[in-house]
């Protein structure tokens, strides 16, 4: 018998074999805006596209959170898990005033929105291609950014399985929406080899435990103050928060950036929790404005090479 036949069935079988699932990294401070008032709004989601929907609880406080999106799928034809995937995107990426079928087509709108996807790590060779062609693919038919962030970088709400990767995407809102389109298509025809609980247990970095929050009120915490350069702070916060997340999640410490953007030259950031949490976070953030010193100096050094 061909072998390469028989391979292409079975793929088709296990295809088939498979519900349609997907999993959409919500960021806390955005989680409320999904759910609406009592619920309302990811209840009509639910009524609207017949998909099952899934919140997990938040590992830590203002963690981000996951939710699951699953139905079974429907060949030829446009998935209610995709149709669910499209509303719940729309709904984060929403601006106030703004309405959903406005979000589609309308153009203009600040490239930092972004929508992050788990995904299992099979699936991200298909998603990448060979030389990365499939990405590129979509990123040129889209015209969003679209980055898959490296094992090292899974935010503290993804599942145990230590191949998961995270799928990140970012532009204009259509953009994201057009590429959030074409890769639900595409990880829905190559499905997880491996079975992605529905109740997911949480990614607990072994070498990094997530620590506890401090209550503020215990005669433990303390508190510590320093300032860096405003050019800096975006770097150190990262795209949707990533960044400053995973030191709050490493440390346990709270951090909180304060002032807006622009509106000085140092931006003074905050720390909070016991005294070896505000450490490690404050050794963290050193150890980033360090790196980001050193690595100005060598363009600086490389310009005046060249001159």
């Amino acid at each position: 018998p061909n072998c390469d036949a028989f391979d292409v069935s079975a793929t088709k079988r296990q295809a088939k074999a498979h519900d349609v699932l997907f999993r959409i990294i919500v960021p806390s401070k955005q989680i409320g805006k999904v759910i609406g008032k009592v619920g309302c709004r990811i209840q009509k989601v639910r009524e609207d596209t017949k998909a099952t929907i899934k919140i997990a609880d938040a590992v830590a406080r203002y963690e981000e959170r996951v939710i699951i999106i699953s139905s079974k799928d429907k060949e030829n034809s446009v998935t209610d898990a995709e149709k669910a995937l499209q509303q719940i995107a729309a709904l984060i990426l929403k601006e106030d005033g703004t309405s959903i079928e406005e979000l589609k087509v309308g153009s203009g709108h600040v490239a930092a929105n972004t929508i992050r996807l788990l995904i299992a790590g099979s699936q991200a060779g298909s998603l990448i291609g060979a030389s990365g062609q499939n990405i590129e693919k979509l990123r040129n038919s889209s015209g969003a950014t679209i980055t898959i962030l490296a094992p090292n970088q899974l935010p503290l709400c993804a599942s145990a399985h230590e191949s998961d990767r995270v799928v990140q995407i970012s532009g204009d809102v259509p953009a994201v929406l057009k590429a959030l389109e074409e890769i639900g298509n595409q990880l829905r025809v190559n499905p997880p080899r491996q079975v992605i609980s529905v109740s997911p247990t949480y990614n607990y970095n072994a070498m990094h435990p997530p620590q506890s929050y401090m209550d503020p009120t215990s005669v433990n915490y303390v508190t510590f103050e320093m300032l860096i350069s405003e050019t800096l702070v975006g770097g150190l916060i990262g795209i949707g928060g990533f960044n400053i997340s995973r030191i709050r999640n490493e440390s346990g410490a709270t951090i909180k950036v304060c002032g807006g953007r622009g509106e000085q030259n140092y931006r003074q950031i905050q720390f909070g929790g016991s005294a070896e949490q505000v450490a490690l976070a404050k050794q963290r953030v050193d150890e980033y404005i360090y790196s980001q010193l050193i690595r100005q100096a060598g363009v600086q050094q490389t310009a005046l090479q060249m001159w």
